[in-house]
């Protein structure tokens, strides 16, 4: 299994939160054989004062991680994501057996003695940790897509400040769905690009909309979250954009 790590923010019991998580397990999991979930958690030092780790602390806690899970993969584990709340850093791991778990981990440990921790586990044999709470919702998802695509064009010269075509594409089940949602979308401004029919897929009418805009990190979420919402509406999908690099 190839590794996809990402990260995404979002609200934890009402308090600000980051996830990261291997997103190429989802298709995966449950993996059978790692029934149990089994985690650790950490108490940061000099947390900021949102609950998140600060930057003076971020070198420390890599090191951290990557002793833990380096000491941990030879445990029968696999790592699955951590979030980061109220000061704490839970990291989650999926197990073939707990036993022996908190002294592994305090092995994996012993080097940062400065730090308090707790360890525990309970069975999970669907994942349920992994796919309801660490994995994105569709909407967090689109995030770090679209973060995605901007740092593509960030590395290809593109300074991100340039308005230019934004194509966007999404569909739906029926004709009928797709040019309900056409109708929707260019009352923003949009314009359509195209239809393409797949009558042996599903979904089977594509729409290829456009609109002058910035692809920037601060401004592309703006951008594609009316579209997803109606394309949502209309029974359809969205599937992301793709413009020309303004160098």
């Amino acid at each position: 299994m190839a590794d996809d790590w990402d990260f995404y923010s979002l609200q934890v019991d009402d308090l600000t939160a980051s996830i990261f998580v291997d997103l190429s397990l989802e298709h995966e999991a449950p993996v059978t054989g790692f029934p149990f979930m089994a985690y650790v958690r950490l108490y940061m030092i000099s947390p900021r004062g949102d609950g998140l780790s600060s930057q003076e602390e971020f070198e420390i806690l890599c090191n951290l991680e990557d002793a833990l899970t380096q000491a941990l993969a030879n445990f029968s584990s696999i790592y699955v994501g951590r979030n980061t709340s109220d000061g704490c850093r839970d990291f989650i791991f999926y197990v073939a057996t707990p036993e022996n778990w908190s002294e592994q981990v305090a092995q994996a440990l012993a080097g940062h003695a400065g730090y308090r921790y707790e360890t525990g586990y309970r069975e999970d044999a669907t994942w349920s940790v992994y796919l309801d709470f660490l994995l994105p919702s569709p909407m967090d998802r689109e995030k770090i897509e679209n973060r995605r695509v901007c740092a593509t064009l960030e590395r290809m010269g593109d300074k991100l400040e340039a308005h230019r075509e934004i194509d966007h594409w999404s569909y739906f089940p029926t004709r009928e769905a797709a040019d309900a949602f056409l109708a929707e979308v260019q009352q923003l401004g949009f314009q359509l690009r195209s239809f393409t029919s797949h009558e042996s897929q599903e979904p089977a009418i594509g729409v290829q909309i456009w609109r002058n805009d910035i692809p920037s990190f601060s401004n592309i979420d703006k951008v594609t979250y009316p579209i997803s919402l109606a394309a949502t509406r209309h029974a359809g999908k969205y599937d992301g954009w793709e413009c020309p690099v303004e160098r």
